[in-house]
């Protein structure tokens, strides 16, 4: 909650929101996730090697997991699998730093819990916030601290591993000449719409397609609609304002000060008791008195003000126009010029002394002025046309409303739940519209948006839900039918040209010459395995997700012979040590799992 909240309801900034860290393995894991949502899982039947994982830390790293998606993203049984697989992982390499003998302190892993953010008030542990965790998470404050030091040793081992990594020169050398590599290739790309295109579909094989899945050509129920939308702009054109209503408009502006904006900063003394409050005054007569010494206020709130949200900021609680602070606050700010001391206000829990910093008078032009007199006559019109409507039209049609109130009345063109005009997206009317299964005797509405425009609307036309004769659905069954027969046809395709490429007949070949690793001019896909062949097996084959298929023959490779700059080599270093350092703990991992017994 902000300084200014915390004003707002008389309360003091005492109370900070819990910070969440965590860890590579959740060293501490978003408590709110799990304590407010319904989907995680009950229990939890894990056991690593003989040890039995807790409900709490399962639905603890559940919980952490969850966080990391939203709702859409991944089902449950999703996260249920990651959890899992993140605690195995911690707890197998925690297991094994066991028995390599490393171990840290109690005192150690107390000032890591002690140092959470989560779990502290005021910057101060709290021990009260603390035990309340635990206890709803079925904890106990030993298997807490197992909890901390598990995921603390996991984490020091894998550092360790990937730290422990090196890479020669030579090898960083040999690394960026095979970066560098260039390679020609010939291709054949099989077009799987392209042969399709080509397919010859009997008509007997499309009528029996249509009988046997006429489901899938169903016209969904479309309608047409007249409507008219209603808003403030509609108005504006016809309206006028005199010279003398500007005149007027900006006089009470400027007697009102409805337009000025004052920003304000405090510091706030609380209390808990009647004593504290005698103290607290003393402090802010102590203030005072600083004050008329040439302290300055910024200082005094740095010293005093217990405001955690701004006695960092001088004690900014920012603008107001006089209706956003305290009444007590805006009584006193109506009296006060820029950098004026206020009075002590007292507040039901704590005390406040208030400085004016700034005073924005915002001086309209005319044209502001008169576009604002606008916008109110024409809200009015709009308020009266609505009232108008609901008094004496309803279960008429949009004809009648438009000749006696001048209104324009559109029309749409079918439309199912795929295409719904954009213009009525706005007033979520869907359903309205589409549950109608005749033409309207009268109009619907009116329906308010949140831009504050107004919906009016009939149906003009129902074409309900049906299905397509076979003559209609006849294009899109013989596309299907030849991508289907195109299927095996490009494998027929396929044996003819891979055999052409193994015999270096390639005069219906497309050739590159010197392609580069990230070169745009082949799929990504068959760029990475042109760099695994060689010209021993040259001839490979790549399949697109689309379908087609590249034939494929390598046909020259060459080496990069520049010399690499240093700086060149020491990237190249720290990436084979990255490279490594994470192929070696997946090793290292798998081995540690395929002698585990895990349940």
């Amino acid at each position: 909650m902000s300084a200014l909240q915390n004003i707002r309801k008389g309360l003091s900034s005492t109370g900070s929101s819990i910070i969440v860290a965590v860890l590579i393995f959740g060293l501490v894991a978003t408590f709110g996730g799990f304590l407010t949502d319904p989907s995680a899982p009950s229990n939890s039947p894990l056991k690593i090697n003989g040890k039995n994982i807790s409900f709490g830390e399962y639905n603890l790293e559940f919980s952490r997991i969850s966080t990391l998606f939203s709702e859409s993203d991944v089902s449950e049984e999703i996260i249920n699998e990651v959890t899992r697989n993140s605690i195995i992982s911690k707890e197998l390499i925690y297991q094994k730093a066991l028995d390599l003998k490393m171990n840290v302190s109690d005192d150690y892993v107390n000032s890591l819990i002690a140092n959470d953010l989560s779990f502290q008030t005021n910057d101060e542990f709290d021990t009260a916030l603390f035990s309340g965790y635990m206890a709803r998470l079925g904890l106990t404050v030993n298997d807490y601290r197992e909890l901390v030091k598990s995921k603390y040793l996991a984490n020091s081992l894998s550092d360790f591993i990937s730290r422990s990594e090196f890479s020669l020169d030579s090898s960083a050398l040999n690394f960026i000449q095979a970066t560098n590599q260039q390679r020609s290739v010939s291709f054949f790309k099989l077009d799987l719409i392209e042969i399709s295109e080509k397919e010859k579909i009997p008509e007997s094989e499309i009528l029996n397609y249509y009988q046997q899945n006429q489901f899938r050509f169903i016209e969904p129920k479309k309608v047409a609609v007249n409507y008219i939308l209603l808003n403030e702009n509609i108005y504006k054109d016809s309206l006028e304002v005199s010279t003398q209503e500007i005149l007027e408009e900006r006089t009470l502006l400027e007697e009102g000060k409805e337009n000025s904006q004052t920003r304000v900063s405090h510091i706030q003394l609380s209390f808990s008791s009647d004593e504290e409050k005698k103290e607290k005054l003393n402090t802010a007569n102590t203030i005072f008195k600083k004050l008329s010494e040439s302290t300055t206020f910024e200082s005094l709130v740095e010293e005093y003000s217990d405001d955690f949200g701004s006695n960092s900021n001088g004690g900014d609680l920012g603008y107001t126009d006089g209706t956003i602070l305290p009444e007590e606050f805006e009584s006193e700010i109506k009296n006060l010029s820029v950098n004026d001391i206020s009075q002590i206000i007292e507040m039901p829990g704590s005390v406040h002394i208030l400085k004016v910093t700034e005073k924005n008078e915002f001086l309209f032009s005319d044209a502001e002025i008169k576009e604002m007199i606008l916008s109110n006559k024409s809200q009015e019109i709009l308020n009266q046309s609505l009232l108008n409507i609901e008094d004496n039209y309803l279960g008429l049609t949009l004809n009648a409303l438009s000749s006696d109130l001048n209104l324009k009345v559109q029309k749409s063109g079918q439309f199912d739940n795929e295409n719904f005009p954009e213009e009525l997206l706005s007033f979520n009317v869907t359903d309205e519209i589409f549950d109608q299964d005749d033409v309207s005797p009268e109009f619907f509405g009116p329906y308010e948006d949140e831009a504050g425009n107004f919906l009016l609307f009939e149906i003009t036309e129902v074409k309900q839900e049906t299905l397509l004769s076979q003559s209609d659905a006849q294009s899109e069954i013989t596309k299907i039918l030849q991508l289907e027969q195109a299927k095996e046809t490009i494998l027929q395709e396929l044996e003819k040209y891979e055999a052409k490429a193994i015999a270096n007949e390639l005069s219906d070949f497309n050739s590159y010459s010197l392609i580069k690793r990230d070169s745009s001019l082949l799929p990504d896909n068959l760029l990475s395995d042109l760099f695994t062949v060689d010209l021993e097996n040259p001839v490979f084959i790549s399949s697109q997700e689309n379908g087609d298929i590249y034939v494929v023959r390598l046909t020259k490779i060459k080496n990069s012979k520049n010399l690499a700059k240093k700086d060149d080599i020491e990237a190249a270093k720290n990436s084979l040590r990255s490279l490594n350092s994470r192929s070696y703990l997946d090793t290292f991992f798998k081995e540690l799992e395929s002698n585990s017994f895990i349940n």
